[in-house]
């Protein structure tokens, strides 16, 4: 697909625009789940669009096999001596970093929406979701302070991503929280077949089975109060074989005041289903899409994966054989073909994609 340039307030995407770059020299397009969207591309100084592509306009590009062409807003670029420009664009949804809303006493996904649509100064997204919008949950992060949309859909702590939970998908003006944006695929990541990497960092430090819970707040004057639990055993074993205990901060977890019984419900519910004494296991695993070598053409169709969808990695040498989410891909849009897919959990988070957080 050659890139089309389009003009800074283009909403539709289906001209030409102000032109395709057919003299672009390279293309990427790297999206990870839940996390940074960003396009880079390279074009020469004597290119015939090269004056055409400033700051703020939008490069639209496929960002996957299906052929579906989503926009990006240039923000950067770099002159080097040979005379090929690299450009930085980011993916249109990014503006919502620049839309600015608040709200509080919202415990649903339809009030939550309803408070990122009426956003300043004017918010030209439309937010989707097939999770049950009317069930109910406190948004933490709507706590009156105005806070960008980006940030508010994932980039601080109680904020929708974290209380409601599910996986993004950016189409244009539009945002759905799917509780499962891929699908499971009937496909094998194999040793000695098309598996080209592997690499599985495993790091206990902030693992613990154990904790103090505790609520920080005000009491009716005005004056800072504190509701502290007693000592919650998560019933899950150690890799060290002690009991090894932290203090839990919930505050984010209640509306108002909350009694000591329901502190330590939370910190006891918290614990199993974040299944805190696991490790932070990061997974890589590069390998050879088989439907892009010609003779396995006739199956391409059997074996298209992308974005959040599960498959299975079988490698004996590690004694592994399961199933895994691609979490990220890089896809070449000049060549139509993905150039990296991994696999496991991102160290990036939607927050460090904003520069929110460090």
């Amino acid at each position: 697909m050659i890139p089309i340039l389009y003009e800074k307030d283009e909403t539709e995407f289906v001209s030409n625009g102000l032109g395709r770059l057919r003299e672009i020299t390279e293309c990427r397009v790297t999206e990870e789940r839940n996390g940074v969207y960003e396009a880079d591309f390279s074009f020469p100084v004597a290119g015939s669009h090269y004056e055409d592509i400033q700051h703020g306009r939008i490069i639209a590009v496929e960002h996957d096999d299906t052929g579906d062409i989503q926009p990006f807003d240039i923000v950067s670029n770099s002159k080097p001596i040979n005379g090929i420009v690299r450009f930085h664009a980011v993916h249109i949804s990014y503006r919502q970093s620049k839309l600015t809303t608040f709200g509080t006493g919202i415990n649903n996904l339809a009030t939550a929406f309803a408070m990122l649509a009426n956003s300043e100064p004017g918010n030209p997204f439309t937010y989707e979701t097939d999770k049950d919008k009317t069930s109910e949950a406190y948004l933490a992060a709507a706590d009156g302070i105005p806070r960008s949309v980006k940030s508010m859909l994932g980039g601080v702590e109680g904020s929708i991503l974290d209380t409601y939970g599910g996986e993004y998908l950016f189409d244009k003006f539009t945002v759905s929280l799917l509780a499962s944006r891929g699908t499971e695929r009937d496909f094998s990541i194999r040793y000695g077949v098309n598996l080209m990497d592997y690499s599985d960092d495993v790091n206990y430090i902030e693992s613990y089975n154990a904790c103090i819970p505790y609520w920080s707040g005000t009491d009716s004057s005005g004056n800072p109060l504190i509701v502290r639990g007693g000592r919650v055993d998560s019933g899950l074993a150690s890799y060290s074989g002690r009991i090894e205990c932290i203090p839990l901060d919930l505050t984010s977890k209640f509306e108002s005041q909350p009694t000591k019984a329901q502190l330590e419900a939370a910190a006891q519910t918290y614990m199993q289903s974040n299944q805190v004494n696991l490790p932070v296991q990061t997974m890589r695993v590069n390998f050879i899409r088989l439907q892009d070598s010609p003779e396995f053409a006739e199956y391409a169709a059997l074996f298209n994966c992308r974005l959040c969808d599960t498959v299975r990695v079988v490698f004996p040498r590690y004694n592994v054989d399961g199933k895994f989410k691609i979490v990220k891909t890089v896809y070449d849009p000049l060549m139509e073909r993905y150039e990296e897919m991994e696999l496991g959990a991102l160290s990036t988070t939607l927050s460090q994609a904003l520069g929110l957080s460090k």
